[in-house]
């Protein structure tokens, strides 16, 4: 069912937050006070210094309380000593690096930041993910994942997708079809309440194209658009993108990343029934998401400004001891509910 108590409450605590507490004036990475305008230089991901699991496809990425346009960020390869080739850009008020290929693999490394306040270096080793699998490829055939969400990081949209994702409390479960050299078939599924094996009693999710897997054990499904049912609403994921690695022993995924959009008309019913809002009106639902300062942005599908862009990173998701069942409505036998109810 919809955890809609989990979504007032996380609206009422950023709604009694002190509006007017001072953000500024942080310190610099080694506690100094910062020399210039751009304060609290942080680092993002890496999130500490010796970060032992950095995903080899990730960007290195520094915070900052401001823009430093004249910021260079640099990564080094300790086990060759040479710099690592690749890019740098701004998004919003963070600096992130991006290599020009991915880093390689249990493998340590340096990111060394200099901008107007001073220098700072942060190292890190990557994890063992993109390493090549034990078995061949067909041994992740029937193999179920459950999706983690709770140390996953929510960059968009910002402060409001956890609480979006937080409307659900059945897991997000993926399964492995079949495994070649020339793609990867999946299905989703979505848990009982409270967490376990599927839920019979809702449809399963179908991932009309099969995903890339050519650079195994990484793997990339979409953009597709898919729709995700649950107690009783159905809620259109667009431009859906699922990406991640399969550890060499297939019993997690790693560095995953979930991307779509989201359409607040899609919603609506859902906030209505919890009583966050007293009409059916999209709008409301943007003027709702609105509070946390992120404005709804135009759909895909039809240019309606009801959207929201949705990006999740760092997920990992654990195997299951049980298979998903492709299914396209209720299973009437096994609903111990019974279909009419979730209609």
């Amino acid at each position: 069912m919809f955890r809609l108590a989990f979504l007032v409450s996380g609206l009422a605590l950023v709604g009694c937050g002190d509006k007017d507490e001072d953000t500024g004036g942080g310190s610099n990475l080694d506690g100094s006070a910062p020399a210039c305008g751009v304060n609290a230089v942080s680092p993002a991901y890496p999130s500490s210094d010796g970060q032992a699991d950095f995903y080899y496809r990730a960007d290195v990425e520094f915070k900052f309380d401001g823009i430093d346009e004249d910021a260079t960020l640099t990564v080094k390869d300790l086990a060759t000593g040479t710099d690592v080739a690749g890019t740098t850009t701004w998004t919003d008020s963070t600096l992130s690096f991006t290599p020009s290929a991915p880093f390689a693999t249990s493998n340590e490394f340096t990111a060394s930041l200099s901008h107007c306040a001073g220098e700072s270096s942060v190292g890190f080793t990557t994890s063992s993910l993109g390493g090549a699998l034990e078995g061949d490829l067909s041994s992740l055939d029937g193999r179920t994942y459950k999706v983690g969400l709770d140390g996953a990081r929510f960059v968009e949209p910002a402060g409001v997708g956890s609480l979006l994702l937080g409307l659900l409390e059945q897991d997000i479960l993926l399964g492995v079809v079949s495994a070649t050299d020339t793609g990867l078939e999946m299905m989703g599924a979505i848990s009982v309440d409270g967490g376990g094996e599927q839920d019979l009693c809702e449809p399963s999710i179908n991932f009309p194209e099969v995903a890339d897997f050519s650079a195994a054990p990484f793997f990339q499904i979409g953009p597709q658009d898919t729709t995700l049912s649950a107690a009783g609403y159905d809620i259109q994921i667009s431009q859906l993108r699922i990406s991640g690695d399969f550890a060499a022993d297939g019993t997690y995924i790693g560095g995953a990343i979930l991307s779509g959009e989201i359409d607040a008309r899609d919603i609506v019913g859902a906030l209505v029934g919890g009583g966050l809002l007293e009409e059916e009106d999209p709008q409301a639902v943007c003027d709702l998401i609105g509070t946390f300062g992120v404005a709804c942005a135009e759909c895909s599908s039809d240019g309606q400004a009801y959207c929201l862009n949705l990006y999740v990173d760092q997920i990992t998701a654990t195997e299951e001891s049980f298979g998903l069942i492709a299914q396209d409505e209720c299973d009437p036998e096994a609903c111990t509910d019974g279909c009419e109810d979730t209609e």
